[in-house]
């Protein structure tokens, strides 16, 4: 099956987006690209908080791809925390969970009328990321031409109206992983929609420069490193009262616990912490390349972006055992431990004894599972199923 015309949805698009389902959707967009025409559908918004416009709306075109920017008629409520917990921990009407995409954000009316006006023109459309109202609210237009990229994971918002029935009506979804999929179907027990588990493609890991990167940041010694948003939302907390505890009860007293990525919480002050925020491609391969491991304290990721970028050098990963999606990709590869609460020091003592074998084996997972051409061929089955006989 060769050149059919394709559409992608998602709520970001950009070289400057950083989030693991935009990133993902971005490749997907690329890889697709080479056999078929291919456009996108998003918003103006960069930031996934506010949704605030930084994109100018209209048609540009990013990596050869032709990109439909449409503008943000509404961000998130400022009052979304407020209905955030009434809805998630009080009793509360049907309504308020429909409200729910809109009040999220983003509210972005022009692309779902782009969607009801153009979307048959297209022979498979392509949503990403299950919670926001693109998607949510953009798939039941054109359900018999959409794939759902859900980039779910059990999360209480899952349960709300405007998902119970979005997973039934696309022609085909994509997972990310075979845990993704197993949790959707214990959930919504929508096994009769056709699925792939997609998965993800690296390529050649950047060059990476340890030494340039300790010497910029001060950073002589052994260290973790945590990479992307600093916020409770990705378990951060947790994760500094864990290394506390560990420090505490004389735990590698050698090592630093580095964060780098934009800083959305108080950070400690004390010198076995460093917060660098946000670091450049440079200084993301060094820190990579020299970290004693990865650690990833979610307990809310669909899929774990970071580690495959993490084995690419051979370093090994923490993940926290509540996440059932990155616990299960870190015991598939080999390559590092989940821990408990409470267990995160004794986790990273034995990975620090077995390094090289478990970044060995890292490695040699990304190689094997992450090549471009088993990405894409994953991603012609997908479009085959939605696009139907």
């Amino acid at each position: 099956m060769t050149g059919r015309r394709l559409l992608l949805v998602v709520q970001r698009y950009g070289a400057e987006v950083v989030g693991g389902s935009e990133q993902h959707a971005r490749l997907a967009a690329q890889r697709l690209a080479r056999r078929h025409t291919v456009e996108v559908a998003t918003t103006t918004a960069l930031d996934y908080w506010t949704w605030a416009p930084y994109y100018v709306p209209g048609v540009v075109v990013v990596d050869g791809i032709r990109v439909r920017r449409f503008a943000v008629a509404a961000g998130r409520d400022p009052e979304f925390k407020a209905f955030e917990h009434h809805v998630l921990e009080e009793q509360h009407h049907v309504a308020d969970e429909l409200a729910w995409p809109r009040r999220q954000g983003p509210d972005c009316p022009d692309l779902l009328e782009f969607l009801h006006r153009h979307g048959r023109e297209y022979d498979a459309i392509l949503f990403y990321t299950y919670i926001y109202g693109p998607t949510a609210l953009g798939l039941p237009i054109v359900p018999e031409r959409a794939a759902l990229i859900s980039t779910a994971h059990d999360e209480y918002p899952l349960r709300l109206a405007p998902y119970r029935a979005l997973f039934h009506v696309p022609r085909a979804i994509g997972y990310l992983t075979p845990e993704e999929r197993a949790m959707v179907h214990a959930r919504f027990h929508n096994e009769q929609v056709p699925d792939e588990v997609l998965g993800y493609a690296v390529g050649d890991a950047p060059a990476a420069d340890v030494a340039a990167f300790r010497a910029k940041h001060g950073i002589p010694g052994p260290y973790v490193l945590y990479l992307g948003q600093v916020s409770e939302g990705k378990g951060c907390d947790e994760l500094l009262a864990e290394w506390t505890a560990y420090r505490e009860g004389g735990g590698a007293p050698d090592v630093t616990l580095v964060f780098a990525g934009t800083v959305r919480m108080a950070m400690p002050d004390r010198p076995d912490v460093r917060a660098l925020g946000r670091v450049s491609e440079t200084d993301k391969a060094g820190a990579l390349a020299g970290a004693v491991a990865l650690v990833q304290p979610s307990r809310l990721e669909s899929l774990g972006i970071v580690l495959f970028e993490a084995w690419q050098y051979g370093t090994p990963a923490l993940v926290h055992a509540a996440n059932l999606i990155t616990s299960g990709q870190t015991a598939r590869a080999g390559a590092g431990r989940g821990y408990d609460q409470g267990g995160f020091g004794a986790a990273l003592d034995a990975v620090r004894a077995a390094r090289d074998a478990y970044g060995a084996a890292g490695l040699a997972y990304v190689r094997s599972e992450c090549s471009f051409d088993a990405f894409d061929e994953r991603l012609e089955r997908l479009v085959e199923a939605t696009v139907g006989a």
